[in-house]
């Protein structure tokens, strides 16, 4: 139960800092600049919620070897899911590519590390 608030937690951050994101994109660049932020950092959290999902869900023990499987297929699919998303709002929508790239990382940068701000808690 701890696990699943510091998850939360963690998610909360960040939709906040996508939040954040967007609005300050909107407030000094314009609205172009702000989807293609919400798009960038979109799919890269439509991936990691995908692979939490994944990994909670799983209630079963499964053995080592079949575990790490279950992770790396986990894995795989979620980055194929973040980029059929970026391609297919990249070619629906006139978006920036370079804000894109940028919001993307940031975000992965931020849920990467989001588990260890709430390490304590």
């Amino acid at each position: 139960m701890q696990q699943q608030k510091k998850s939360a937690r963690a998610l909360c951050l960040l939709f906040g800092v996508l939040a954040v994101i967007f609005c300050a994109f909107y407030t000094f660049m314009g609205a172009q600049a702000a989807w293609s932020a919400l798009a960038g950092g979109g799919a890269n959290c439509v991936g990691q919620v995908y692979f939490l999902l994944k990994m909670r869900g799983s209630k079963r023990a499964l053995a080592p070897k079949a575990a790490l499987r279950y992770f790396y297929s986990s894995e795989v699919l979620k980055i194929a899911l973040m980029l059929a998303v970026l391609a297919a709002l990249l070619s629906l929508f006139s978006l920036n590519l370079w804000i894109v790239f940028m919001t993307f990382v940031v975000v992965q940068c931020v849920g990467s590390f989001a588990p260890f701000v709430f390490r304590n808690s």
